[in-house]
């Protein structure tokens, strides 16, 4: 069955693009029972196949595993995409954030009994060692108790030194966390580390992170309710499948033997629609398991190519926008690229990563970025600097503070003067007078001159 999978061309079903084979497919089976989020099972299958592993000149070892962090309001579906990521894994461990600690997630140095001597307990993070971690309720956890997993997430492993016992136990494992935003709702005017209350350090080692909002959508919401009320109800005789079949509208299948690239949230979408019956649960974990054991994808010139001109157009955008104004990318999401796309080619059961992988890859990217950037208007607020970062509200109260402390409110203040307390908040030249606007929209100060502002 793995073999039949992995060799199925579009070719033989009359498809002019390259549209389910095998990635797809993958995707569409894995939890079957949410509708949509087609975008976060991309990212969690990544996540399971992971990336090659290799050294830093035979010294150093490079992390080959993905971290994803999925944060929505709550009903989205999110604890059940994780427990079903944590079934189809060869090796995982299922944990709620707010029933663990340090101890429990890294190691335990107990006493033996009989012998009285210490010994060390294997925590979540050492179990799940070349395997997936599934955190649920992320956001429950403590703080103390989150920065245990810092080390695990970027070395791999998990130290100890007390009682006279100094070790190093292997964590090379794979961290997929949910968490629900503190106010219940998440607001897309604050950033992610504000709707979670959780530190940068944490975050950053996210290589992915989605966002789930539980809009009105007419389409999707009669789409779940079929899909609940099909749970419960008997499955339709042969006579009324062929039926079904014959209402469908048929695949254009024209014998043009270009291959055309569909995006992938497209194909993903008419998977969904056209494949009715999801792969078995067994057929899958097998060929994970039978895709991390054997394939060692390489990255090919051709991908290379296509990650590198991504990374390039986040930090030098081709319309000409400062540098400042950039969406905050360093060489860690670089790296996270080369992992992702390793992992799309596991999917396939290949050696080597091609050029659709990449662009798979870039375009899931693309799509993690916009939504951690985006504010309620759907405009790119840049300045949060990634998952961690601050966001236009926060730093527009702490200008609004520090010019109530300096100048009064009532008082006439100049243009110069506000340019020197925008410096001392970190406001840059090229967001003070979009800031300057914004605090004249909402009352904040009440323009007298040219140059005098009066603070309200």
């Amino acid at each position: 069955s793995i073999t039949q999978l992995c060799h199925a061309d579009h070719y033989h079903f009359g498809f002019t693009e390259r549209r389910a084979f095998p990635f797809d497919l993958l995707v569409r089976s894995l939890c079957p029972a949410i509708i949509g989020h087609n975008d976060v099972k991309a990212g969690l299958l990544m996540c399971l196949l992971g990336g090659t592993p290799s050294r830093d000149r035979g010294t150093t070892s490079i992390r080959s595993n993905s971290h994803i962090l999925v944060v929505g309001d709550p009903g989205m579906g999110k604890s059940q995409m994780l427990l079903a990521a944590s079934q189809l894994a060869a090796r995982s461990v299922y944990v709620g954030g707010n029933t663990s600690t340090t101890t429990g997630l890294t190691v335990t140095l107990g006493k033996e009994e009989s012998t009285g001597e210490a010994s060390i307990e294997a925590g979540a993070l050492v179990l799940a060692d070349q395997g997936v971690c599934c955190i649920d309720e992320f956001d429950k956890m403590a703080k103390n108790h989150q920065d245990g997993l810092l080390e695990a997430m970027e070395q791999q492993q998990v130290s100890i030194a007390k009682a006279g016992v100094v070790a190093s136990l292997p964590a090379r494992c794979s961290l997929i966390a949910a968490a629900n935003p503190r106010q219940g709702t998440y607001n897309m005017n604050k950033s992610v580390s504000e709707n979670l209350n959780m530190a940068k350090p944490i975050l950053s080692r996210f290589d992915l992170v989605f966002i789930l909002r539980d809009r009105a959508n007419s389409n999707l919401d009669e789409a779940v309710s079929s899909n609940i009320m099909k749970l419960y109800r008997k499955a339709p005789s042969q006579q009324e499948k062929t039926t079904m079949q014959q209402e469908q509208n048929p695949v254009n299948r024209s014998n043009n033997e270009n291959v055309n690239r569909v995006p992938l949230v497209e194909r993903l979408e008419w998977v969904n629609q056209n494949q009715k019956q999801p792969l078995p649960a067994d057929l899958v974990r097998d060929y994970i398991a039978y895709a991390r054991e054997y394939c060692k994808p390489k990255l090919t010139p051709e991908a290379a190519v296509v990650l590198k001109k991504f990374f390039m157009e986040l930090r030098y955008p081709e319309d000409g926008a400062r540098r400042a104004d950039t969406v905050p990318i360093t060489t860690r999401q670089l790296e996270a690229l080369i992992r992702l796309c390793q992992a799309r080619a596991k999917a396939c059961l290949r050696d080597f990563c091609l050029r659709e992988d990449a662009e798979d890859v870039v375009d899931l990217m693309r799509l993690s970025v916009q939504q951690v950037h985006s504010d309620e208007a759907g405009g790119l607020d840049r300045n949060r600097g990634g998952a961690g970062g601050a966001s236009k509200k926060k730093v527009k109260k702490a200008f609004v503070s520090e010019l109530h402390r300096v100048i009064g409110v009532g008082r006439e203040v100049a243009v110069d003067d506000l340019r020197r307390i925008a410096m001392n908040v970190g406001v840059g030249l090229t967001e003070f007078h979009d800031l300057i606007e914004e605090l004249r929209g909402s009352g904040a100060l009440l323009k007298k001159s040219s140059s005098h502002y009066s603070v309200c």
